[in-house]
Parts: C-alpha cells; structure tokens; sequence
C-alpha cells in the first residue's frame, strides 16, 4: 500500500467517496479556513465515515473514481482530515521511559517494528507500539500525512491494515547517529488493509527517520515510500475477491 500509516488518508477519503457516491457529498470550499468551518468539516467527515463502509460493502470504488474524489478534496482539507475523527489529539498514552540511550531505543524500535511492542505485529500494520519512548506531541510525517499526536496516530494503524495477512520485515540493521541524535531504518511491508473490499497492498520499502530528543524520547518520525501515492491509491481501490 502506501506507506501503512498512509491508509489512513484513504479511510477518510474513503468516506467522502461513499457519500458522493449515495449522493450525500457536500460541496467543501477552497476559501474557509477558520475554525467553524474546520469543526463543521469534522462533522462532516466524522458522518461519512460511518457511511462508507455499508456503502463500500457491495458497491467499491474504481480507481478512476477514487482518484476524482482525492482531487476535489483542497489541500488544506487533505491535510486536515487526515486524522480528523480519531479522538483528541492531546490525549496521553501513559508514563514516558526517559533518560535510555540511543542504543536501547533502537532496540526497542527494531522489535515494535518486527513484532510490535507485545508480539500483536509490526506497529506500523498493527498499532502495537511502545508509547512510552514517543512523545505525546510526537510529529509523524510521511507524503501525504502530518500528525503531531502519539495517540491519533496509533489509533489510526490500528485502524489500517490486518496484522494476521500483513508483514513488516526489517531490512537491514537501524543506524544511529549519536551526534545527530537521529536514528534510521528502512522496512519491508505489505499485506490486506481493513475495508471492505479487502485490498491488498503489494510488497514496498520505506525509509524511515527517528528524532530523539534531549530527554530521551522520540519527537519526530518521518517516511519515505518506495512507490508513488498513486500506486498506492490504485492498490487501495482494487477488491481482492
């Protein structure tokens, strides 16, 4: 698929399809950016999204359709209701480990990123992540999406694909930077996302690049995908049965 975590993007733009498709879309401009209008869109979306999966059971999108529906969305929008309707965004996921050393947090990464922080998966296909090494406000970045919230963006992998026919491989060992603070990574992934339709995501690589911050605890991640978005939305629209 894309990038896992980018899913989510489409899970939404999902919803918005299948209220086009019902003929219960609503026209969004381009030119409001204030707060009413951002909180009206969450509604908005927040209903479509129940909408889209009784919609999308018996009548999936063509790829052709889909891609139509991604570029009437503005921008801003795209950007906005990428993790709109996951919950709060200063929500805490629990006590932090602070103070461990660059070594211990590539370790602990390298196992959530296989076998996920208590053996449900990979978290990036499962949402099984050691919060306690992430910041709450941690920024999560990848093509198409920018969150910074801990929690929103756990919720939305678990939301994404189905651990038991998706896999995440590490490709080669984490690197650290010490000086830099950085670690990076690069992994192998794909499998069946949850909607309806069962599409299913072709192997890909992505790069992926880890902040840690002076306390010790991860502030930034940031991926690159092998494959376009394009790729990705086409494989995202495609039933497998």
């Amino acid at each position: 698929m894309r990038r896992l975590y980018q899913n989510v993007s489409f899970i939404f733009l999902s919803a918005s399809l299948a209220a086009k498709v019902s003929g219960l879309s609503a026209k969004v401009s381009n030119n409001n950016n204030n707060s009413h209008h951002l909180t009206s869109r969450r509604n908005w979306i927040g209903k479509l999204v129940t909408a889209a999966s009784a919609t999308y059971t018996t009548n999936p999108p063509s790829p052709a359709v889909a891609q139509q529906v991604v570029q009437e969305l503005p921008i801003d929008l795209r950007r906005y209701t990428a993790l709109a309707p996951l919950g709060d965004a200063n929500t805490s996921t629990g006590n932090k480990l602070t103070g461990l050393s660059m070594d211990s947090i590539a370790s602990r990464l390298s196992h959530d990123l296989v076998d996920g922080s208590t053996g449900k998966g990979g978290y990036f296909i499962s949402g099984d992540i050691s919060t306690e090494i992430f910041r709450d406000n941690c920024e999560f970045t990848d093509p198409t999406n920018s969150v910074s919230s801990l929690a929103k963006y756990q919720k939305a992998l678990t939301i994404l694909f189905n651990p038991e026919q998706s896999f995440v491989e590490l490709v080669p060992p984490l690197e650290i930077d010490v000086p830099k603070r950085e670690i990076t990574g690069r992994i192998r992934s794909g499998g069946v996302l949850k909607l309806p339709w069962n599409p299913r995501i072709s192997s890909y690589e992505s790069t992926i690049k880890w902040k840690i911050d002076y306390d010790g605890l991860i502030e930034s991640q940031i991926q690159q995908w092998s494959i376009p978005a394009s790729q990705a939305l086409r494989e995202t629209f495609t039933p497998s049965f």
